[in-house]
């Protein structure tokens, strides 16, 4: 008689059910490294969230962690059609008298008009030189000795590797007819171009002559304003070296009109950039409550954060005019959130602009500078808080599924066992009870007892 081999074939027992409910119970341990598992990756999530919390933080600290960065300017002028001005945080502060009488130009030369067939030099040492500029080292020689077009000339000018700054361009007229015009990559009379020629090629071979309106004074491409009386002269059009940390913007000429320029300080943007660094307080304080009442309940970062923060508020700067946050306004509240009183900023900003930048920006004293400071030892991706902390998570992590591999497989083979076992048991029971249906069948057959009389 072959053995039973399927469950539950023998006696009728649900052995499948048996041993799946026993393996619920013997499953419990490893739905318990699950759960830490899910446990230790949302906090996991929850490191990822505070570092983008702090990532804003810290960018909101380096706005302010430097001198220059309150010092912004706003500038006007009365016709930006004629000039337009910006302003470092270098920039001198004031109001001038600007008139724009020339602006700056490049200088262009044309030859006379021939035909595109018409060719050039063919003789040996031909040549055309082209110098930019007092710098003789600056100079560009076509080779004329093989006969070229104006375009050959164009394409030798415009393809050198070498070429110091001139451009080259072909206008084709009617029936035939070209010019070409050589034209200085860069303003003023210090880009000027200046020509020469070698073997039979003279001045007269290409009839080249400045197309620029200034009577052959090459003093005339430069830019000539006049600032509050004062006439100058420069060879661009953005003129940044006349007042301190100014760039003069030219746009148009306009002998005899005097356009209005300004510098002065921008207070609506340095009390909104004021803003951002208390809104910058104030969000990381909300977010770690938040943080504190999720994944992250008993993680003692987050009190490290908040304590290191706290501290860094509570150390007054030292070596300026201002030392607390206080003097200019910046105060903190009874629910522990900062406020700015506009006011109170504005006076201080009027009395000591300079103290003011000096109170964020001072090195190791300023608090934006010390805050920026602490939130990159945070930030580290070396040895930072957040990546210590996400590092010992990731480790927890892999022990548990070490283990859970480890339980896994004895579960497996706890449930061949279980299945052996019952399976086995099956068998007995439904072997007792076809014996005992073999036994009853056998008394059932007998005569008798005391029948009859």
């Amino acid at each position: 008689m072959p053995s039973i081999s399927v469950a539950g074939v023998g006696s009728g027992l649900d052995v499948q059910s048996i041993v799946a409910q026993l393996m619920e119970i013997e499953r419990i341990p490893l739905q318990r490294l699950q759960q830490k598992q899910n446990q230790l990756e949302a906090q996991i999530s929850a490191y990822g969230q505070l570092k983008n919390t702090l990532s804003v933080f810290q960018d909101a600290m380096e706005k302010l962690s430097t001198p220059d960065a309150l010092k912004v300017f706003a500038t006007s002028t009365t016709n930006e059609n004629i000039a337009t001005i910006t302003a470092s945080s270098t920039a001198d502060l004031g109001n001038f008298g600007l008139e724009v009488v020339r602006l700056a130009e490049q200088h262009k030369m044309t030859s006379a008009e021939v035909l595109d067939t018409d060719t050039f030099g063919g003789g040996a040492g031909d040549s055309i030189s082209i110098q930019v500029g007092a710098d003789a080292a600056n100079t560009i020689t076509v080779d004329l000795s093989t006969a070229s077009t104006l375009t050959d000339i164009r394409d030798a000018i415009n393809d050198d590797v070498n070429n110091p700054g001139v451009q080259a361009t072909i206008i084709n007229g009617d029936n035939g007819k070209q010019k070409l015009i050589l034209t200085s990559t860069q303003t003023g009379s210090a880009n000027a171009l200046t020509l020469s020629y070698g073997g039979g090629v003279t001045a007269a071979t290409l009839g080249l002559q400045t197309f620029n309106n200034i009577n052959g004074d090459t003093s005339l491409l430069d830019a000539e304003i006049n600032i509050d009386g004062y006439n100058i002269t420069r060879s661009s059009n953005n003129i940044s070296d006349v007042i301190a940390g100014v760039t003069i913007n030219l746009k148009a000429a306009a002998p005899g009109a005097i356009v209005n320029i300004g510098i002065e300080r921008d207070l609506e943007t340095v009390e909104a950039s004021v803003q951002g660094f208390v809104d910058a307080f104030n969000s990381l304080r909300a977010s770690i409550k938040d943080y504190r009442n999720g994944q992250l309940e008993a993680d003692s970062s987050l009190l490290s954060i908040e304590r290191q923060v706290m501290a860094v508020l509570n150390t007054p700067a030292a070596g300026g005019v201002y030392s607390v946050l206080s003097e200019i306004g910046l105060s903190m509240q009874k629910d522990g959130n900062m406020t700015l009183n506009s006011a109170d900023l504005s006076t201080a900003l009027q009395n000591d602009f300079d103290a003011v930048a000096q109170l964020f920006s001072a090195d190791a004293q300023g608090f934006a500078n010390r805050l920026k400071a602490l939130s990159d030892t945070w930030l580290d991706t070396t040895d930072g808080l957040l990546k210590t902390r996400t590092d010992g998570l990731e480790a927890r992590i892999d022990t548990l599924e070490d283990r859970q591999v480890s339980v896994e497989r004895n579960l497996a083979s706890v449930e061949a066992r279980l299945l052996a076992r019952f399976t086995a048991l099956d068998a007995l029971v439904g072997q007792l009870q076809g014996t005992g249906q073999f036994l009853t069948s056998q008394l059932a057959s007998l005569p008798k007892a005391n029948s009859g009389g």
